[in-house]
């Protein structure tokens, strides 16, 4: 992780010694009285603290030096065909990582149903992944997730999105790659503009989608667009597919930018 999340926002705390924080700013980044590392805060700013006391009983003792803002999420949403709980964690952190406004997972048709009863839905252990995404990726801000519901009513929540904005990976039935859809979109226009309402991509469960669903989404008009030749694991897709968005949209191009860095590194 390059940076420890906290849910809320401290001057100074006091972390007990077997909290897994103290851990791991002891043990694995190896921290000593008068040190600093990277922290933020649960869809705040992010800033640097000094380790201020270590105390005979294992707990230590944080201080805020100073923060700034962290970047914000990308104006994209994903719709998931509710896959294997493995597959889910993956997709979670990466989706964390790569700073998607949200992620709606639906029972697709080619979904087990004891997908929903896995502990990752039934006892919330997916927003751990959502975190540990954005400790990775050195920022705050988390996705929304929704679980649960039909085709049909996820695709509602997209209704007042353009048609143009909305996006169906398949291999099999499209006949244009995403990337030359939005980038046939976005000549000549401003893709700035066009990217600031949002921007939706639907994956398949791991075994893809059925002829039903894909009747849905053509009557919803929706676009179908593929990744290339290769069949690809849903986690590798999602992060093709949001990296080619991205890219194409001009979204987060000036790189990883933090004055923190350059006064405590």
């Amino acid at each position: 992780m390059n940076l420890i999340l906290f849910e809320t926002v401290f001057q100074q705390a006091q972390l007990a010694a077997p909290d897994p924080r103290t851990k791991h700013i002891r043990s694995v980044l190896r921290i000593e009285k008068g040190g600093v590392f990277y922290v933020g805060f649960v869809n705040g700013d992010r800033g640097v603290v000094e380790l201020s006391q270590v105390n005979t009983d294992g707990s230590i003792e944080l201080t805020l030096l100073e923060t700034e803002a962290a970047p914000p999420l990308l104006p994209i949403d994903l719709v998931i065909g509710l896959p294997r709980p493995h597959s889910a964690r993956r997709v979670l952190f990466e989706g964390s990582c790569l700073g998607i406004r949200s992620m709606h997972f639906f029972q697709s048709e080619r979904s087990e149903p004891s997908y929903a009863q896995s502990r990752l839905w039934q006892k919330a252990e997916y927003r751990e992944r959502l975190r540990l995404g954005a400790e990775q990726s050195f920022t705050t801000y988390l996705p929304t997730v929704h679980f649960g519901g039909t085709q049909e009513a996820v695709l509602s929540k997209f209704a007042e999105y353009p048609r143009k904005a909305c996006y169906v990976l398949d291999n099999y039935s499209a006949e244009a790659s995403l990337g030359s859809l939005i980038e046939s979109l976005v000549t000549g226009t401003d893709a700035a503009s066009f990217s600031s309402g949002g921007v939706v991509l639907a994956f398949g469960s791991e075994r893809g989608w059925t002829e039903g669903e894909r009747a849905v989404f053509a009557e919803a008009d929706w676009q179908f667009a593929h990744l290339g030749s290769r069949v690809l694991r849903l986690e590798t897709a999602v992060v093709s597919a949001v990296s080619i968005l991205a890219d194409r949209l001009g979204l987060g191009l000036e790189g990883t930018q933090s004055r923190l860095l350059h006064l405590y590194d």
